[in-house]
């Protein structure tokens, strides 16, 4: 196999298109040396194993979010947009979100992520330590938000319409608040679920620092 010069922006990218034919369970080290037409030697000279990839991808799939100073002077504006750009981001890929919870990223993308969503909630006249753990609170939130709305694009709707069928059968007696709130737990808008989780979050800690 003829070597061709490779670094790690081109393997990222490479593997970011493998991801998207694959899946996170089909992305190999063997697949991607193979898409990249090099030998299995020079990509493990960049990435010592799956995990160390995963952890790159990760990092290059948030390369652009929070980049630009915010708009606002709203602390809470300035989270949902933030919170915004990092579920578009990890919506672009496909198991993003996956691919990203789980990493422990040390790196100039992931530390202004953190640093920009840390700030805007210090601006709410939060001391530190709330604003941080509101900051991972955010992003426990989109992780989760973007793993079940790429679960369900995954699956198809007519699984989803599936399990709401066998929803409908169970006994109402016994759940009744659950089956009232049926449609609101089936709803397959993910950007009104998303807009109105990320509200009670938000609104939540303005209560909590008041």
């Amino acid at each position: 196999m003829k070597s061709i010069k490779i670094n790690k922006i081109k393997i990222l990218d490479a593997a970011l298109v493998l991801l998207e034919s694959e899946g996170i369970e089909g992305l190999t080290m063997r697949k991607l040396a193979d898409a990249l037409h090099i030998r299995a030697a020079s990509l493990y000279w960049h990435f010592s194993n799956k995990q160390s990839l995963i952890e790159g991808i990760a990092d290059h799939m948030v390369k652009d979010v929070a980049t630009l100073p915010p708009e606002t002077n709203s602390w809470q504006q300035t989270t949902e947009h933030l919170a915004s750009e990092l579920r578009e981001a990890l919506m672009a890929h496909r198991d993003g979100a996956r691919v990203f919870a789980g990493t422990y990223v040390i790196s100039d993308n992931i530390l202004r992520i953190n640093n920009a969503l840390i700030s805007a909630f210090c601006q709410s006249g939060a001391p530190l330590s709330a604003a941080a753990e509101a900051t991972m609170t955010v992003l426990y939130f989109v992780l989760g938000c973007c793993i079940e709305q790429q679960a369900a694009i995954q699956a198809g709707s007519d699984y989803l319409a599936e399990k709401r069928m066998v929803f409908d059968q169970t006994d109402h007696e016994c759940y009744p608040q659950t089956q009232a709130a049926a449609d609101i737990l089936f709803n397959t808008d993910f950007d009104s679920r998303f807009r109105n989780g990320l509200d009670i979050l938000l609104s939540g800690f303005r209560q909590k620092i008041s």
